[in-house]
């Protein structure tokens, strides 16, 4: 079973085999052979070990939590790679068993989101009302904005962590283990605009409310979980009522991004969808966002929402300076669990 955290810990850092080999100094056969447990030396092992930044004991832990392939579930770019996968799945697979070590304490919350039913074709009404189902879960009003997100899904249980290092082609990933009655995790990229990152977990909260049957296409799945994100974040009534006596304009969008913290270009979108306006106004709006250099940057700030949940159950399990001592992570990991 050494052979499986050798191979996740070079997944966790995006190296191929030979980039292991490299860095530690032997010839690739050894890390292949060492990977499927047909070689282990306690001295290479302690080498691996070194250069990734894991301590040494976490390599006899034992198997992996079971993360099958397919069973997570991304936000990604069309241009993400195999490698880029496989090391988003490695921090969600570790962040999995430092939960289920920890996740013993009367202070972590008790997991108070469901799933729909079993998936089906819905349409668009559906998922508008989903959306308010799990507000309602979330504690939220059906049209009050969300202050912190974030904080809401931590409340209902859920799981929010960072990717420790930058996974550009990624946005976000989620993993129910042992569903129905594991925890719920969300991973997000950090170091986004806070809109962003709002979106990104409302679009996984998708996924673990509404895709946890795996019958539905990967497009067909996205597709749903952007439209439940839009509703969750920005309820059909609000934005009617706030945009009913003006026209949409970008000054209209910014002023709802204010409120709601979602950005002008999801707004745009989000418009479209409840028939604000027509495809001909998107265009248009699209091309004045262009115009101003706001692809990018989008005027007015949304906070960057930092995670506690995990942060509270692993500070109360140890000292915070020995996290690393406690999950056995890189340093760089480990401190990202509670940043």
């Amino acid at each position: 079973m050494i052979g499986e955290r050798v191979r996740h810990a070079r997944s966790y850092h995006g190296w191929s085999g030979s980039e292991l080999a490299l860095r530690v100094g032997v010839p690739q056969p050894k890390i292949s052979q060492l990977e499927h447990d047909e070689y282990v030396s306690s001295d290479l092992v302690d080498q691996v070990a070194s250069v990734t930044g894991f301590s040494r004991w976490w390599f006899d832990l034992g198997p992996l939590p079971d993360l099958p392939r397919g069973t997570l579930k991304f936000r990604k770019r069309a241009s993400s790679s195999a490698r880029d996968d496989e090391r988003i799945r490695a921090h969600v697979r570790q962040a999995v068993e430092v939960v289920s070590r920890f996740d013993n304490r009367p202070e972590v919350p008790p997991v108070r989101i469901v799933t729909a039913p079993r998936e089906v074709a819905r349409d668009p009404e559906f998922l508008e009302l989903w959306a308010g189902d799990v507000r309602e879960l979330l504690g939220v009003g059906p049209i009050d904005p969300i202050p912190n997100l974030v904080r809401a899904v931590e409340r209902a249980g859920v799981i929010v962590i960072g990717s420790a290092v930058e996974i550009e082609k990624h946005d976000g990933a989620s993993f129910w283990p042992d569903y129905p009655v594991g925890r719920p995790i969300i991973c997000v990229s950090r170091g986004v605009p806070g809109d962003r990152q709002r979106f990104n977990v409302a679009h996984e909260l998708g996924h673990l409310t509404l895709h946890q049957f795996g019958s539905m296409s990967p497009s067909d799945a996205e597709r749903e979980a952007h439209r439940f994100a839009g509703a969750l974040l920005v309820p059909r009534d609000f934005l009617m009522a706030e945009l009913s006596s003006t026209s949409v304009t970008l000054t209209a969008l910014a002023r709802v991004k204010a409120r709601t913290g979602m950005s002008i270009r999801a707004l745009i979108r989000r418009s479209l969808d409840l028939h604000l306006i027509d495809q001909r106004k998107r265009e248009s709006l699209e091309r004045q966002i262009s115009a101003r250099g706001w692809t990018r940057v989008e005027p007015v700030d949304v906070p960057y929402e930092e995670p506690r949940l995990l942060k509270r159950l692993l500070e109360v399990s140890g000292e915070r300076g020995k996290v690393h001592t406690l999950t056995g992570l890189p340093l760089m990991a480990s401190r990202d669990l509670l940043a």
